[in-house]
């Protein structure tokens, strides 16, 4: 049984309200047992999209985050690499400077918070920033003597509410359920409701109808009322 309370978690997001579609419960969930939760957003920028406005500005979405990181009381947040350079272009970053980025140079670099659990983003979304981080991510925490560098003992790679559309033939079957109680659910709803730049209508999955329903779904497969669920890439019994 992992003991949340003596979770330090380190969520990798590529952009923001990423670690909350995917992981805005468990951080509740670690926070309100007790222990830490950091959040690395990889990068931020101005972007067209699909919303009303057509358009998010970088400013807004730091702004977004702020809001965000105060709700859920993280304990720390970084963008690492930001601005339109970087913004939707991560594929075409050198891997060496995202593993740089995850691995020593930002503020919440492993390097430098040595968590216990790390979460990022799976290499069969098809966001092509999503599968770079993924990459990078996995690079960064290559194993090494304890004495030149810090140990993570547990990686996963969180959902996303449009997973089925995925780069995979198949997707294996999640292999961690974390439960959400209500007011896990609730704050990762609230949290998202500040993400108000990126939020969709009920009838897209980035919506609030739509994480919902994934939440509930999770939930039957592990005998709760609502879950999220993760893909296990390393657990080490030290």
């Amino acid at each position: 049984m992992i003991d949340l309370g003596k979770v330090r978690a380190l969520v990798i997001a590529p952009h923001p309200d990423d670690e909350i579609f995917g992981c805005g419960g468990i951080i509740h969930r670690i926070k309100r047992e007790g222990g830490k939760v950091y959040v690395m957003y990889v990068t931020v920028g101005t972007a067209m999209d699909f919303s009303a406005k057509g358009i998010s500005t970088a400013d807004e979405r730091i702004s977004e985050i702020e809001k965000v990181a105060d709700y859920l009381d993280f304990d720390d947040f970084d963008i690492a690499l930001s601005g339109d350079k970087y913004h939707l272009k991560l594929d075409t970053t050198p891997q060496g400077e995202l593993v740089h980025a995850i691995e020593r140079g930002s503020k919440l670099a492993l390097h430098k918070i040595e968590p216990n659990l790390v979460l990022t983003t799976s290499n069969h979304d098809y966001n092509q920033d999503h599968r770079a981080v993924f990459k990078a991510t996995v690079t960064a925490l290559r194993p090494a003597s304890l004495k030149q560098k810090s140990y993570q003992s547990m990686l996963a790679t969180y959902e996303l509410p449009y997973h089925a559309w995925n780069t995979a033939e198949t997707l294996s079957s999640s292999s961690l359920y974390v439960k959400l109680e209500e007011a896990d659910l609730n704050a990762k709803i609230e949290a998202l409701q500040l993400y108000q730049s990126q939020l969709k209508q009920a009838d897209s999955p980035l919506s609030v109808h739509g994480v919902k329903t994934m939440a509930s779904y999770r939930g039957l497969q592990c005998g709760a009322m609502a879950a999220e669920t993760f893909w296990l890439k390393r657990l080490a019994i030290l």
